[in-house]
């Protein structure tokens, strides 16, 4: 008997869809059953279609597939890397799924030539691919479950384009990254450590928490400050690229702060334009001794 893919490969030709069916072929190893889930995840919201009164997006397929892969990469990394601590497993997971990596993989898969969008600005889209490539794996995971999810990830992605030794030991510096975000657009960002404790009897943990423009972001918890920096600012950074609330109520604080400040810089200045201005008081200071000595009577 021939296996199901070979057979669904057989009959592609009498398809109208042929050309789509086998560039998602390339792209994932198998065929979809489903093309519809596919189709969808390549629709930036930029070119939503409008369907039964509602518009049509990759949206809510990225935010199932940021969940699945997760799961699935987690899953990789707790068999791959035998007996090592929560922490690593940590780092090792979100250097594999932060939005870098996913577009890269995008680019390297093709996937990227399948997008649909009616956009043209690489700065405000540059996690287009990302987000397109976890919008497939959550098309790939109501089409066909998590094996092919644990599928398409494990052989067809960490097997041929991921080293994962070699990512797992790789520094990735979120810290600087989010430093570097906040010397863009000048504001003010904090890390406080607010919790020191011990895990069982002698494991120190610490938590990190970030603050930006009196906003309170993400908290990091880590076997040392400043693993829990790193992991606050990952965090962080993954929040502030999918909450365009947040940014615009951190950007409004600080504008508020600068007119608070422009406000006191002309109250100075008002004040000093003042004293000057009054060469009596200056001439009954300084020229009429005996009026001093009146005033301490």
């Amino acid at each position: 008997m021939y296996p199901k893919d070979i057979i669904e490969r057989i009959k592609l030709p009498f398809r109208k869809d042929k050309e789509l069916y086998s560039s998602f072929y390339k792209i994932l190893g198998f065929y979809p059953h489903h093309i519809q889930y596919y189709e969808q995840a390549l629709h930036h919201k930029s070119s939503s279609i409008k369907k039964q009164g509602s518009w049509i997006n990759n949206e809510r397929l990225e935010f199932l597939g940021d969940a699945i892969l997760d799961a699935v990469v987690g899953d990789i990394v707790f068999r791959h890397f035998k007996g090592k601590r929560e922490g690593f497993l940590t780092n090792t997971r979100s250097k594999i799924v932060q939005r870098e990596t996913l577009n890269r993989l995008a680019v390297e898969i093709g996937l990227d030539k399948l997008i649909i969008s009616s956009t043209h600005s690489s700065t405000h889209n540059s996690y287009m691919c990302g987000n397109a490539f976890e919008a497939m794996v959550g098309a790939i995971y109501l089409d066909r479950g998590y094996s092919y999810c644990m599928r398409f990830i494990g052989k067809r992605i960490m097997t041929q384009l991921i080293n994962i030794d070699k990512l797992a030991y790789k520094e990735v510096n979120f810290k600087s990254k989010l430093i570097e975000w906040g010397q863009k657009r000048r504001v003010e960002i904090t890390f406080d450590l607010i919790d020191q404790a011990r895990e069982g009897s002698s494991t120190p943990v610490f938590t990190t928490q970030i603050t930006i423009e009196g906003v309170t972001c993400c908290k990091g918890r880590g076997y040392s400050k400043k693993e829990s920096q790193q992991l606050a600012a990952k965090d962080t950074l993954a929040l502030l690229r999918k909450s365009p609330k947040l940014v615009e109520r951190i950007l409004s604080n600080k504008r508020q702060k600068e007119a608070l400040s422009e406000m006191s810089i002309q109250d100075n200045e008002q004040q000093t334009i003042t004293v000057v201005a009054s060469p009596k008081l200056q001439v009954s200071v300084t020229e009429s001794p005996e009026f001093s000595m009146v005033g301490r009577r």
